[in-house]
């Protein structure tokens, strides 16, 4: 779905800032950049933008934007951009004549709200506004100047920022079809050039729908007030349900209000990767500090690099810049810097306790050493045991004190405080060494053990509860992997001169990719494959809609309906394809969302948008795909998988450890035996 943007605004009201009002930089963003950001979230992937003051500015920087980000942005300019908004709308005419969402460059909001939007549906002459019902405890709202509607049922009646009678707010998110057009130019007609008197003239049809945001947020950066507010709002996401203690209640109220502002106001472009490096470089000196004797700078340098150790993460979540290389690249810093922080207080105990008594305890340099090394040995296991857990079980340790992922601020915080309190006793950064080494070693015991009962007694590490459950499309819920598999076998051994036996191992091998990129991989860099793609998607439109569903695809999706687990169908297939073939088949009622292939959202980032938006743990989703590609996206995000077996025998799926099971109803029975727990997933050949 396209999405238009209207940025062609001055701004004036907000103008002293000093920037045009769409490149207004708020926690490291401009607006322009936050909004595109935040509905590419929500699966939108091609974007029109209208510009107008300073139009030259912004079409530059987001020229720049758009290659930095891999996003695909159109350009429409209004010369008239004086006027009211309306009008920029009505540039978009000629480009869009299917349904679009519009949105507005100076709103923050939440995805969640565009998430919710994008798969409604509207007739060509409708319009769907998101409206906040929220009028009485809303503080982000500046009332005189928000456009208030009234919904009658689930109908907008009226809008307008004047009107006495309202029950809910204007979010400016829309869902449009090409209907709104031709009102706004009936309104401009009437003198009224503005959006809302489009929306106006279509609402006294009955033609404007609401769509309540719910617990979805949302604010106009009108005003220097709200842009305070916007700030606040944005701070306030910032923390993670992971969070420790200490990062909760005392990091996180340094690095939101105090470090993450302040290094984003120093460097507007500041990564979270060079953080993390600042943040590495202030633990090498914290230790260096230690070394030289000057424990209660090297403790207070310690508390700063734990902080800045969360302003990293902050930084990538505020610019939408989080990444798996950005997590490796973190852990390993943070690890090297554990050990050099340990290697310094290992020095400073030995210098001010060594072979000296002190509370009738005479302290050997060996008892020193010993649990030094203990402490950082035990530091650098609990990381590796996390990661090993992953490679070795398919499981990230949960649990109170033994959580993968917690733990590094209480250990540092027990290292600050140990520098602290030399100011009483240099005996205190041992002791801080000390419960260091007790609990780190102690957690791994605890870890040890629990994959010691699973590997010999065949106890699952943990029950985890599947709450949403994503089936592959091509292959689990459409019977159509025999059409395609021919289908490509023809096209392959007609253009590239091989086997059909050859031609039928490798495209299988290859499937669960969208076919443009399994072309690629088969014949690198062919002049044939745009070719055969083109031909391949074409006769993929004529024939898939005659491919049925496999018969116990409807109960199933109603079987987890039943059970409240939610469902959603990932593919490989384009989206146009996929949601017309779900209506066809009456499965869209059934499916909590529904994701097809486009430019930059193949199937690998429908999984990650989809996790993104759960809030599960990846343990509490389950994959049901037909393919080895298909295990292949989920086995590095820790989602349980089930292999169907269709086009791949058991065996095959066998062979990498991976349980199958031959139908869906054979899926359903194993769900109903282990009672949703799914332990048999940690027994990856249970029931084969």
């Amino acid at each position: 779905m396209k999405c238009l943007i209207l940025a062609a605004g001055q701004g004036r009201r907000i103008c002293k800032k000093g920037e045009t009002k769409p490149l207004l930089s708020v926690l490291g963003l401009s607006l322009v950049e936050r909004v595109i950001l935040t509905a590419e979230k929500s699966g939108l992937t091609e974007f029109y933008v209208v510009t107008g003051y300073n139009g030259h500015e912004v079409r530059r920087f987001l020229d720049k934007f758009s290659k930095e980000r891999n996003i695909k942005i159109n350009h429409i300019i209004n010369e008239e951009w004086e006027k009211e908004n309306g009008v920029s709308v009505l540039e978009a005419k000629n480009l869009l004549n299917e349904n679009f969402i519009l949105l507005m460059a100076d709103h923050i909001f939440d995805e969640s709200i565009l998430l919710k939007l994008k798969n409604e549906k509207v007739v060509d002459d409708q319009v769907m506004l998101a409206v906040d019902y929220d009028i009485k405890t809303n503080k982000l709202v500046d009332v005189d100047d928000a456009t208030k509607v009234l919904v009658e049922g689930n109908t907008i009646s009226e809008i307008g920022k004047n009107i006495k009678k309202y029950n809910a707010y204007d979010t400016g998110i829309f869902l449009c079809s090409p209907a709104i057009f031709g009102a706004i130019e009936e309104s401009l007609h009437k003198g009224d050039s503005s959006l809302s008197g489009g929306i106006r003239v279509m609402a006294k049809k009955g033609k404007v729908k609401a769509l309540d945001i719910e617990d979805g947020y949302w604010i106009d950066v009108d005003d220097e007030e709200r842009f305070k507010k916007a700030e606040k709002l944005l701070r306030s996401k910032l923390t993670k349900p992971t969070d420790g203690l200490i990062s909760l209640y005392i990091n996180r109220k340094f690095s939101i209000n105090i470090f993450t502002p302040l290094l984003l106001r120093i460097h507007k472009r500041i990564t979270p990767n060079q953080v993390s490096i600042l943040s590495f470089f202030v633990s090498l000196i914290s230790g260096l500090f230690f070394f030289l004797g000057h424990a209660i700078l090297g403790g207070l340098l310690i508390k700063i690099s734990s902080i800045l150790d969360g302003c990293d993460g902050e930084i990538a979540r505020l610019k939408d810049m989080q990444s798996p290389l950005g997590n490796f690249i973190d852990a390993i810093l943070d690890r090297y810097a554990d050990g050099f922080m340990l290697l310094g207080m290992l020095y400073y105990s030995l210098s001010m306790i060594g072979r000296r008594e002190i509370f009738d305890i005479y302290w050997s340099p060996l008892i020193i050493i010993t649990v030094s090394v203990l402490a950082i040995l035990g530091n650098l296991m609990v990381s590796y045991t996390s990661a090993k857990s992953v490679v070795n079980f398919n499981y990230l340790y949960r649990g109170k004190g033994i959580a993968a992922g917690r733990g590094r601020d209480l250990r540092l915080f027990l290292l600050f405080i140990g520098g602290i309190m030399t100011y009483f006793h240099p005996i205190s950064v041992f002791l801080a060494m000390f419960i260091i080494a007790l609990q780190t070693n102690t957690i791994v015991l605890w870890r040890t053990l629990l994959s010691w009962n699973y590997s010999v007694k065949k106890h699952h590490l943990v029950s985890s509860k599947i709450k949403a459950v994503i089936f592959d499309f091509d292959g689990v819920i459409a019977n159509s992997m025999s059409f395609l598999t021919e289908l490509a076998v023809e096209l392959i051994t007609k253009h590239y001169n091989i086997s059909k036996e050859e031609a039928r191992r490798r495209y299988l091998e290859t499937t669960g990719l969208d076919f443009s990129t399994q072309i690629e991989l088969i014949f690198p860099d062919h002049p044939s494959n745009k070719k055969v793609t083109t031909i391949f998607e074409s006769r993929k439109r004529e024939g898939i809609f005659a491919q049925p569903i496999f018969s116990d695809v409807i109960p199933t999706l109603s079987y987890f309906r039943n059970k409240k687990i939610r469902t959603i169908i990932c593919s490989s297939t384009k989206q146009e394809i996929i949601t017309r073939y779900s209506q066809l088949d009456k499965i869209d009622n059934l499916t909590d969302e529904i994701f097809g292939y486009k430019p930059n959202f193949g199937k690998d980032r429908q999984i990650d948008f989809v996790l993104r938006h759960l809030k599960n743990h990846p343990n509490e989703v389950l994959f049901v795909g037909d393919s080895l590609r298909d295990y292949d996206f989920v086995k590095d995000k820790k989602i349980n998988f089930v292999g169907i077996s269709r086009i791949f025998d058991k065996a095959e799926f066998q062979k990498r450890g991976i349980l199958s099971v031959g139908s869906l109803t054979e899926l359903i029975k194993l769900f109903d035996k282990y009672e949703k727990t799914f332990e048999f997933l940690h027994n990856a050949t249970a029931g084969t």
